[in-house]
């Protein structure tokens, strides 16, 4: 115990706390999905270009076929841009993007809902408050569920589908409905290679499980499939019926090229990189997993709750590993069944490592939470000097700007975490509210003091508008070159400048100003090309935006002649 703290004890709190954990645990999660959403711009690289599809859709109608900077974009089927889109339509009274970002609580209070009833199902219904806990203190999920990416669709497709296969047994009829839901939409926000798990596990379950090979399971998977086929067909079938070429783009280039080969814009990693990955994007829910396993490896082919998020765990690893685009977030679907894992195993942890974990779960917080506070005070005040100057060479073109409000909230959710952390009764769950509960104040500190300073290192904004500004209002068309998906996208939103790329077959040319992205070193072209504006992001050295002007028919013929 330590050395006065019962002065910052107060037992109707601790009893409040104790008996209305549902509401307790909903406030947090509430808590932890708001900052980051708001009050910033489309973050380079996938967030900026998944927002330009969303604004075609909004801008120019393009639902059906998803375009991003009037080209069709089908990286993705379109469901979660929909969505984003409708979040969009719905909230006219803040800006686009912020408006767009909004559909992430959709999904993560689904995937933290979903995910609760799956752990009420499987290991029991007095233990569902503890789920969410345990899924928003990963260390991964932490930026992911704050941008604007279909993997949060994803996620929560995984938890429903997850749910599904647990309810299969006692309610068949809407554990299929859940599956084949949860299926769909993992394939209609991603695409065929994040449905694949879902479906793999539910052939795999039975053959593991030998209480699960009967009719009654049978029945359930082909109602589950059923249900999936609408969300499986539908946009796909239109796609083709629309442009059967972007069909075969999508499927044979976006879906299966993507899988089987490297493409120049791909994520590179060999086939550990997800095993590299894991220790830390799934910290603190996997060591309890594994022991979780290593509790009932005897278990494993007659407990469902053991059987079935290891075989959603491995099926979603394989199909992950032999991917060749690989990126951390696509990561995020692991956690479901890591979860489910965690929570399995944590009643039989010894006394001594609820001990440690809780010890090391304070001070990895109360770190992490000074670290932030020092240089918030460094970036916003100039205190302590040495710390401002660092930063300010980081990060040049930042101007100092955070409202006392702001700074207000994030010291009261500071305090509000060192409070809980000693108005929580002992218990084996408590390690895991304080590291959920110090994530959320982590989480909220960082948004709330800094999101402007790191705003700046990630947003466009300012260099588009520089650019827009060079550009004459009568300037026609635009020629762009190697000018990467963000780019384009962002241009189109802050700049009301959509240009005809190269790479598609444009003649440069054609147009009388030509925007090439490049290295700083990088020379200028040649004449008949004249520099007419050259940018960049404020701390950002290497990449250089140069936009050139084709100089006038009469002086190019005066330049021949001479």
């Amino acid at each position: 115990m330590i050395l006065g703290a019962d002065r910052f004890r107060f037992e109707r709190l601790a009893t409040w706390l104790e008996n209305r954990r549902g509401l307790a645990v909903c406030a947090l999660c509430l808590l932890w999905m708001i900052p980051g959403l708001l009050g910033r711009d489309p973050w380079k690289p996938e967030e900026a270009y998944i927002f330009g599809v969303v604004h075609e859709m909004l801008a120019n109608g393009h639902w059906w076929i998803p375009h991003l900077a009037g080209e069709p974009f089908l990286r993705h089927p379109p469901f979660y841009h929909w969505s984003a889109a409708l979040a969009a339509q719905a909230l006219p009274f803040l800006a686009e993007h912020n408006a767009a970002r909004l559909v992430n609580v959709v999904y993560g209070g689904m995937t933290l809902w979903f995910l609760a009833l799956a752990v009420g199902r499987l290991v029991g219904f007095d233990r569902r408050w503890f789920a969410p806990l345990m899924l928003i203190g990963c260390v991964g999920i932490l930026q992911p569920a704050h941008l604007l990416v279909p993997d949060n669709a994803v996620l929560a497709a995984y938890a429903l589908a997850a749910y599904g296969m647990a309810a299969g047994g006692p309610a068949p009829a809407a554990g299929a409905l859940a599956f084949g839901t949860g299926l769909g939409l993992a394939f209609l926000s991603r695409g065929v290679f994040s449905a694949l798990p879902l479906a793999l596990t539910l052939v795999a379950l039975p053959l593991l499980v030998a209480g699960l090979r009967q009719q009654d399971y049978g029945r359930f998977a082909l109602l589950g499939l059923l249900v999936a086929l609408p969300w499986l067909l539908i946009w796909p079938l239109g796609l083709y019926l629309r442009d059967p070429d972007l069909f075969r783009h999508w499927l044979w280039m976006e879906q299966m090229g993507r899988f089987w080969q490297q493409f120049p814009d791909a994520g590179a990693g060999n086939v550990m990189y997800y095993l590299k990955v894991l220790p830390w994007f799934s910290w603190p829910a996997w060591p309890f997993a594994l022991w979780a396993l290593w509790q009932g490896r005897h278990q494993l082919r007659t407990r469902t709750a053991l059987a079935l998020p290891l075989i959603l765990l491995l099926a979603t690893l394989l199909v992950l590993s032999l991917g060749h685009d690989k990126r951390e977030w696509f990561a995020l679907p692991l956690l479901v069944p890591l979860c489910l894992l965690a929570i399995e195993g944590v009643p039989e942890l010894r006394r001594g490592a609820i001990n440690v974990f809780f010890w090391f779960g304070i001070a990895f917080f109360l770190f992490f939470l000074a670290v932030v506070w020092f240089y918030f005070s460094a970036v916003e005040f100039g205190v302590p000097e040495r710390a401002a100057r660092h930063m300010a060479r980081m990060e040049p073109g930042y101007r100092p700007g955070v409202s006392f409000v702001l700074i207000g909230v994030a010291m009261v959710l500071t305090i509000a975490w060192i409070l809980l952390l000693f108005n929580i009764r002992r218990s084996p769950e408590r390690p895991f509210v304080t590291w959920a509960a110090g994530a959320t104040a982590f989480w909220a500190a960082l948004m709330f003091l800094m999101v402007g300073w790191v705003d700046n290192a990630k947003s466009y904004r300012t260099m588009i508008q520089s650019l827009s500004a060079a550009l004459p209002p009568a300037a026609g068309c635009v020629s762009s070159q190697s000018l990467g998906e963000s780019q384009r996208a962002l241009l189109q939103y802050f700049g009301r400048v959509t240009t005809r790329r190269v790479e598609t077959g444009h003649r440069p040319e054609a147009c009388e100003f030509l925007l090439v992205e490049g290295a700083a070193k990088d020379g200028a072209l040649p004449y008949p090309w004249v520099l007419h504006w050259e940018g960049n992001r404020a701390g950002d050295g290497r990449e250089r935006y140069r936009l050139y002007r084709r100089a006038p028919a009469d002086a190019r013929a005066a330049n021949t002649s001479s």
